[in-house]
């Protein structure tokens, strides 16, 4: 009996041990985060440059965050606007800042410009915290994980270069890498948890659970960008919306991980935030989960410019 325990847990722990492993650390293609690159870097970019229209007057000696008002808010959070003053600082740093991340957006040097544009980003965010929404920390998260992936091995300039030095350089700069599988399943369990937790906090009311929740958004004629008031002839279906909000966020962390529901999911992931962002405004909110959720797509997809037939958006292995 004895033996028999113990040769179960040692099975137990030798499978746990060798799915863990490959989960984490098999190697795997780029192609994905590569496309993600670019799009994480230009939606940095955007947000990025919407700061330069206010510079002066939001971190200038005589803005409206002076640096000693906005210390207490940040904690022990680092940013290097704190030390500038002058505009001729602000902007200078600014505009260089704003370099670095398009250089990580179009691939180049992009070990080195993947870490700079993530500080530059930091910095905007932790300088200004109270001006931020709910995009930033998620394209903070996405460069944050970038980081740690070889994700200027396509649609970049350092792939352009790779190709010039020759077949050798180029075929070894494509080989599957394991720093791309563990970016990956970052992400992807970074993005789980976040909609689970978006799902969660609209079960600690009653709004959503009454099946209000969307009229709430709707009735807000201050941001939303398409007029649904309409709607309210028709109860059901603001209920229905309504649930089907809170049943996609509570359901994506659990049924993505199924290769055969993924695409099913990540089909209507893209028409739920779509929805939400008709009705909050908040486009740069949708379009950053969108891109996040492009970590649960195969990189043969990205890889093959015309993909088999009823090929799966499965991730990696």
């Amino acid at each position: 009996m004895t033996n028999q325990v113990s040769s179960y847990f040692a099975r137990l722990f030798s499978a746990f041990g060798g799915g863990w492993t490959r989960f984490w650390f098999t190697p795997s293609d780029s192609s994905t985060l590569s496309a993600m690159r670019v799009l994480v870097g230009s939606l940095a970019v955007y947000l990025h440059g919407t700061l330069l229209f206010d510079l002066v007057a939001f971190f200038g000696p005589n803005g409206l965050l002076p640096t000693a008002e906005i210390a207490p808010l940040e904690g022990r959070t680092f940013s290097y606007l704190n030390y500038l003053s002058t505009p001729g600082e602000l902007w200078a740093v600014q505009l260089i800042g704003l370099a670095a991340i398009m250089l990580f957006t179009v691939g180049f040097w992009t070990r080195a410009t993947s870490i700079l544009a993530l500080v530059v980003f930091l910095s905007d965010v932790q300088r200004a915290p109270m001006i931020t929404g709910p995009t930033e920390p998620i394209v903070a998260m996405l460069l944050a994980y970038l980081c740690l992936a070889p994700c200027g091995r396509l649609f970049s300039v350092d792939r352009w270069l790779a190709a010039r030095r020759g077949d050798a350089a180029l075929a070894a700069d494509s080989a599957p890498s394991t720093g791309a599988t563990i970016a990956t399943r970052l992400i992807q369990v970074h993005l789980a948890l976040w909609v689970a937790m978006m799902g969660y906090s609209k079960l600690t009311g009653d709004t959503w659970w009454s099946g209000l929740g969307m009229w709430w958004l709707i009735a807000r004629p201050d941001s939303r960008l398409v007029d649904f008031s309409w709607l309210h002839t028709t109860p059901r279906l603001i209920d229905l919306w309504t649930h089907a909000v809170v049943f996609f966020e509570l359901t994506f962390p659990i049924l993505v991980w199924v290769p055969l529901a993924r695409p099913l999911l990540l089909a209507a992931g893209l028409v739920i935030w779509t929805s939400l962002a008709l009705v909050t405004g908040d486009i740069t909110f949708a379009v950053a989960l969108a891109i996040a959720s492009m970590a649960f797509v195969s990189p043969s997809l990205i890889a093959t410019p015309m993909p088999e037939p009823g090929r799966l958006a499965t991730g990696p292995a």
